[in-house]
């Protein structure tokens, strides 16, 4: 068993470095296979040796053999991330098409949501090849693998028509539509809501920090206002809804009707923020949507 979890952390390293390659590929449009390896600084290209997971790192002592700059630390990150998926992937499957499936799935996710924050740039014939091996993953339920994939990227689709309709631009990009088809394909049509669910919520938590910041900027403090009311209100309701006393009831409607209210309150102030031409600077939507989808292969 040591001998296979050796073979995997070595197999995952690997992998780790062919992502490391397909993330600086995808950005620069470049082919996978050529040119060779080589240093994105100089263009110098690489000995078999710089290659080495984790070890060329050390060795070179996180600069380049030719030009002597530095190597980003992203490398030895992204090896040990193929390890984890790896190792996530055969020790949480015990069919081997499962395994790789998840393999693929996880480590494409995860390159798309790389390079999407990186520089809004999602890679079409990735998102084809997540939904390929989601399909392969949900092999005894095809047609819900299949449905899916197609309801997701339909939605997304419908949802950029509205938004050009009412707003005269794109509120989401052609990447979102794969990108959302890809998930639906992985999770399938019955779970497809709940897992919509969760994107928006991480969503929500990856981009809230740089919200409040652009709003102290621009000085909106009365978005700002009620996306604080917003978040103290979601409190108390999940205080006092673990409790089941009949005279808390009126008070958890009148908290509910409170959320409801300021829900409507940010959706006016963003609408009216699109309409004048001030949206929020661009929000990557794979990272959210890549975790989602390791919840539910969890």
């Amino acid at each position: 068993m040591d001998y296979m979890f050796m073979f995997f952390c070595l197999m995952g390293l690997c992998w780790g470095s062919f992502l490391n390659v397909l993330i600086v590929r995808t950005l620069s449009g470049e082919s996978i296979i050529l040119p060779p390896s080589k240093c994105p600084k100089c263009n110098h290209q690489l000995y078999w040796w710089h290659n080495i997971p984790i070890v060329s790192y050390f060795i070179l002592k996180g600069k380049c053999y030719f030009c002597n700059k530095t190597i980003s630390p992203r490398y030895p990150i992204v090896e040990l991330i193929g390890m984890s998926i790896f190792i996530f992937a055969f020790s949480h499957y015990i069919s081997i098409v499962d395994a790789i499936s998840v393999v693929l799935i996880l480590s494409i996710f995860f390159v798309m949501g790389y390079t999407d924050f990186k520089e809004k740039k999602v890679s079409t014939k990735q998102a084809w090849l997540v939904m390929i091996s989601g399909v392969i993953f949900s092999r005894y339920d095809i047609c819900n693998s299949v449905l899916g994939g197609i309801v997701g990227a339909g939605l997304i689709l419908a949802l950029m028509m509205i938004g050009v309709k009412l707003f005269n631009k794109e509120t989401f990009g052609l990447g979102d539509i794969y990108l959302f088809g890809a998930l639906g394909a992985v999770v399938g049509l019955e779970r497809l809501p709940l897992y919509l669910i969760y994107v928006l919520f991480a969503q929500f938590i990856l981009i809230l920090p740089k919200y409040i910041l652009g709003l102290i900027r621009s000085e909106q403090l009365e978005t700002l206002k009620y996306l604080i009311l917003f978040g103290l209100t979601c409190l108390f309701l999940y205080v006092f809804r673990r409790f089941n006393h009949d005279i808390l009831n009126a008070v958890f409607i009148i908290l509910l009707g409170a959320l409801m209210f300021f829900v409507y309150k940010l959706m006016q102030n963003l609408f009216s923020s699109i309409k004048n031409n001030q949206t929020p600077s661009y929000c990557p939507l794979a990272p959210a949507i890549a975790i989602s989808c390791l919840i539910f292969l969890c």
